[in-house]
């Protein structure tokens, strides 16, 4: 979602140094992207809470010795990146602004401010906070002009052939795999939001449904460790050999990417899966929920799944991203009818990308 700002401040300055401030877990989704040497990452480890304050204020003190011209902050509610690029002293600090919203509030320690759109794609919202900081407009509310669509570019994730084969490897000890058709099914969020899932049982019966129609295909759940007892019983109940649980299988990102690459089909609740999948030719159905498919649709191959309840979405940066939802009626809405009649659809190349249910465009 911030490639395109990053290849705008690219486009616009002169050679620059572009450094990357990030938690480790979230490190690897940077590193996949290719846009700033190794070196140029600042990594702060979230382990426990004293690994994560004096990992903070060590790559505070090294930011503050590189005598940083700008900062862009990308968080949207979140006050401790505020706090923290108060405290790297850089020439000058540019984040999202409220401007007359409840929520969001972050303090004035922003030399340059943006409002956040929250009718706006999260990469045009990042977008538009590039270049009210590059170009220094300090208009109110900023920023003042139209993001095209045009704009909003992403890069293809360029398989290893090494790595790939590693993967490979590790699918015929499941599977006598030999260029089978995969589709690749995201079923659990995890523990953070679970409202975002899709029924577990219509999932099996999706799995079922799609396995029967290709008898080459072969349907490989993934997920991490926290996810297994999804997957376990999603794949028990599928009693279908070609439904392989590769939960907690994949060792790297990368790993995950070249499952990503081999697969013809991905489906996926509203999570990092489906952004990841963007990045290769995979062709992706997406199921949204919680979150506003015009704000997170993802940016690749993608068609959503979205049943237009009023409640819905129920999460946005306004409220801290939380729900009192226990019961994602707009979930069960969309029956696993609909889902195998998307995929089967998008696999035939019938529909049109980046759109909700073929009907919306997203972005």
């Amino acid at each position: 979602m911030a490639y395109p700002s990053l290849t705008y401040i690219r486009e616009q300055l002169d050679n620059p140094n572009i450094y990357v401030l990030t938690l480790d877990r979230v490190k690897s989704s940077w590193e996949i992207l290719k846009t700033v040497p190794d070196d140029h990452y600042f990594t702060i480890e979230s382990r426990n809470i004293v690994t994560f304050g004096l990992s903070m204020l060590k790559q505070i003190w090294r930011l503050r010795r590189r005598k940083i011209d700008l900062i862009i902050d990308f968080e949207l509610f979140m006050r401790i990146p505020t706090i923290i690029s108060y405290l790297i002293r850089s020439k000058l600090r540019a984040g999202f602004n409220r401007y007359k919203m409840e929520g969001l509030y972050r303090g004035s320690f922003y030399d340059i401010t943006c409002a956040f759109n929250q009718n706006s794609h999260i990469s045009k919202n990042f977008l538009a906070l590039t270049k009210t900081a590059i170009q220094q407009e300090k208009h109110l509310p900023n920023y003042k002009g139209a993001i095209p669509s045009a704009e909003i570019k992403i890069p293809k994730y360029r398989s290893d052939r090494a790595l790939r084969a590693t993967v490979i490897e590790k699918l015929k000890g499941y599977y006598p795999y030999e260029n089978n058709d995969l589709y690749v099914i995201s079923p659990d969020v995890g523990s953070v939001l679970p409202v975002r899932n899709y029924p577990k049982d219509f999932l099996v019966t999706v799995i079922t449904e799609l396995l029967n129609l290709n008898k080459k295909a072969l349907a490989v759940l993934i997920g991490l460790d926290e996810n297994l007892p999804i997957c376990n019983y999603i794949q028990e109940k599928t009693h279908n050999t070609r439904c392989i649980n590769f939960c907690g299988k994949t060792d790297s990102v990368f790993e995950l990417m070249e499952l990503l690459f081999l697969s013809k089909l991905t489906i996926s609740n509203d999570n990092g899966h489906a952004h990841f999948a963007s990045l290769t030719d995979t062709r992706l159905i997406a199921l949204f929920s919680t979150d506003s498919p015009y704000m997170y649709g993802p940016l690749g191959n993608c068609v959503i799944l979205y049943s237009h309840f009023h409640c819905s979405p129920c999460i946005s940066a306004f409220n801290h991203k939380s729900s009192v939802c226990k019961n994602n009626l707009c979930l069960q809405a969309i029956e696993p009818e609909t889902v195998v009649k998307f995929s089967r659809d998008i696999l035939k190349g019938k529909l049109t990308y980046r759109t909700i249910n073929n009907e919306i465009p997203y972005i």
